[in-house]
């Protein structure tokens, strides 16, 4: 007979004033002796380099522990942060759920009532996790398309899907519809995506409408090396854009039928990145507006971590663990 089956025959006798001193003696000694960690992101252990994610400033001091994490005073803002500040998992009660949660999302995502059921977890919940992986994160900045860049704008239909009222300025539309105006309006929604022939993208949702200058900027920005190649269609924002950044332009002008130059002009590329981002964006049966950014970056971010191979750990790293910026 096992030890616990034999323990309880023996107390099977017992009256209850010695039934409840055992259970006093067993409370205090689980109290008095120390609860192991076992989740690696709860860990007490002190990082080396503790770097404060407001201001930068590595000079920070202790600031004690709560829920077996240390936390940091910076001595230069005075705020204080844990190693999950500012990250995906901040304020998540359980982040080894929250990591395969983004693990999920790897693979091209799921519904969110898929997602919430999986998981056991709330469908607001779910809705809320999802964002809080794609919020802040963008393709890596520090990384410029090189060599041929290739850029070109696609549209989706603007959205105001999930609010209990829309702008005055237009009826409701049901899913699937179409624009009410033809050609490029205010009801559709411009996309940048730049890329080079090494795979390294830039996408961003550019306003309403025609694209601008300033649109251009802000998507792509400083993002194309001084030395690379700038290949578009023959729209006007580019070759601006080109000029004031001082890069070589090579327009292609679709509307006349010239899709390649000298065989290697062309924006190809970028146009088979818009196929696979718009079969893509399908499974979700619309987006809103206000979070198209963020399906835009997590698209990005899934182009990025090509190969499939090791693509969740590599996904879950760059997405939760690293910390949003300002």
């Amino acid at each position: 007979m096992d030890r616990v089956g034999a323990l309880m025959n023996d107390i099977a006798s017992w009256s209850r004033a010695e039934l409840d001193a055992l259970m006093k003696r067993l409370k205090d000694q689980a109290v008095d002796r120390p609860r192991e960690i076992s989740n690696p992101l709860r860990t007490a252990k002190k990082p080396v380099n503790a770097v404060c994610p407001d201001c930068g400033s590595r000079a920070v001091k202790g600031h004690g522990k709560y829920r077996g994490r240390h936390r940091y005073k910076c001595l230069a803002c005075s705020r204080t942060f844990n190693e999950l500040s500012r990250t995906a998992l901040s304020g998540v009660h359980d982040p080894a759920i929250m990591r395969d949660f983004a693990a999920q999302m790897a693979g091209g995502g799921v519904s969110l009532r898929r997602s919430a059921k999986d998981f056991g977890i709330a469908l607001s919940t779910a809705f809320n996790w999802r964002h809080k992986v794609l919020k802040g994160y963008s393709v890596n900045p520090s990384r410029k398309l090189k060599g041929i860049a290739e850029a070109d704008e696609t549209f989706f239909l603007y959205s105001e899907k999930g609010c209990k009222t829309i702008s005055p300025k237009r009826k409701s539309r049901k899913r699937g519809g179409s624009a009410t105006k033809r050609g490029i309006s205010d009801d559709q929604v411009p996309v940048i995506l730049g890329c080079d022939r090494q795979g390294e993208m830039v996408i961003g949702v550019a306003g309403r409408g025609r694209i601008s200058l300033q649109d251009i900027n802000r998507v792509l920005g400083d993002r194309i090396d001084a030395n690379a190649i700038f290949c578009t269609d023959s729209h006007s924002g580019f070759r601006v854009f080109a000029k004031a950044s001082g890069i070589k332009y090579r327009p292609v002008n679709i509307s006349k039928g010239q899709r390649v130059i000298r065989k290697i002009y062309h924006i190809q590329h970028a146009n088979s990145a818009h196929t696979r981002l718009k079969g893509w964006m399908g499974r979700f049966n619309g987006v809103s507006t206000k979070y198209l950014d963020n399906y835009m970056q997590w698209f990005g971010l899934m182009e990025e971590t090509k190969p499939l191979d090791g693509r969740e750990k590599k996904f879950v790293e760059r997405s939760v663990t690293q910390r949003h910026r300002n």
